[in-house]
């Protein structure tokens, strides 16, 4: 059964310096695949708002425009508590079986969509502390670490241009570069970054825009 809260997950707000003007802030450990998982945008776009920016410049501190045309913006509708499946011609519809929970067992503490007007753009999985985190599917660890809202999280390139993503965990166990297969254990769930009680916040992604993992995982809720 799927319970329905709205406050398991805080979302990420990234940092402003003014109402006209929207800058991300470069964190410790920060590369542009990553700040552009972070901002739901594009490396291309990120780089070309920024033109300088690559992830061998880069250092904490540094100050990033981010992109005003975001994928994902208009993904969920603007009616709260309704939710609008996407459609994109390029977004090539895998097999279900492609794709698995990363959760054995869980309840759903916030779907994919808006929420307090702004795109909640995974799907909060709501497990006890140490529950063992697995990777969708087979891929490589694109990002292992900290990242300010999302707590220590792990992305995984899929490659065909499709990443998921796992956040909030108490412990990461694979780190960046590493191959892993469909299944494996990759973290525990936890409670760090941005949130009020434990579970996985997950995403799925395709070209750096959020879809809604429910209709592309094996087994639908």
């Amino acid at each position: 059964m799927a319970l329905i809260t709205l406050s398991a997950c805080a979302p990420f707000q990234p940092y402003t310096e003014d109402s006209s003007d929207r800058y991300y802030i470069v964190q410790p450990g920060d590369n542009v695949d990553s700040i552009a998982f972070l901002l739901e945008t594009t490396p291309r776009q990120l780089q070309r708002a920024n033109p300088w920016a690559n992830s061998g410049k880069l250092q904490p501190g540094m100050r990033l425009s981010i992109p005003s045309q975001r994928p994902g913006q208009d993904i969920a509708t603007s009616e709260p508590g309704k939710q609008q499946l996407e459609h994109a011609p390029q977004d090539i519809q895998l097999r279900s079986a492609e794709f698995i929970w990363p959760l054995r067992q869980f309840e759903v503490s916030s779907n994919f969509g808006n929420r307090r007007g702004r795109l909640h753009s995974g799907i909060d999985l709501r497990a006890p502390r140490g529950t063992p985190i697995h990777a969708a599917a087979d891929g490589r660890v694109k990002f292992a670490g900290h990242k300010r809202g999302y707590g220590k999280m792990i992305v995984i390139d899929h490659g065909r241009g499709i990443e998921t993503a796992y956040a909030h965990n108490d412990r990461n166990l694979v780190a960046a570069g590493q191959r892993v297969s469909q299944g494996e254990v990759i973290a525990r769930v936890g409670r760090s970054g941005r949130t009020t009680g434990y579970h996985l916040h997950f995403e799925y992604r395709r070209h750096g825009q959020a879809l809604n993992p429910v209709h592309r995982m094996q087994a639908a809720l």
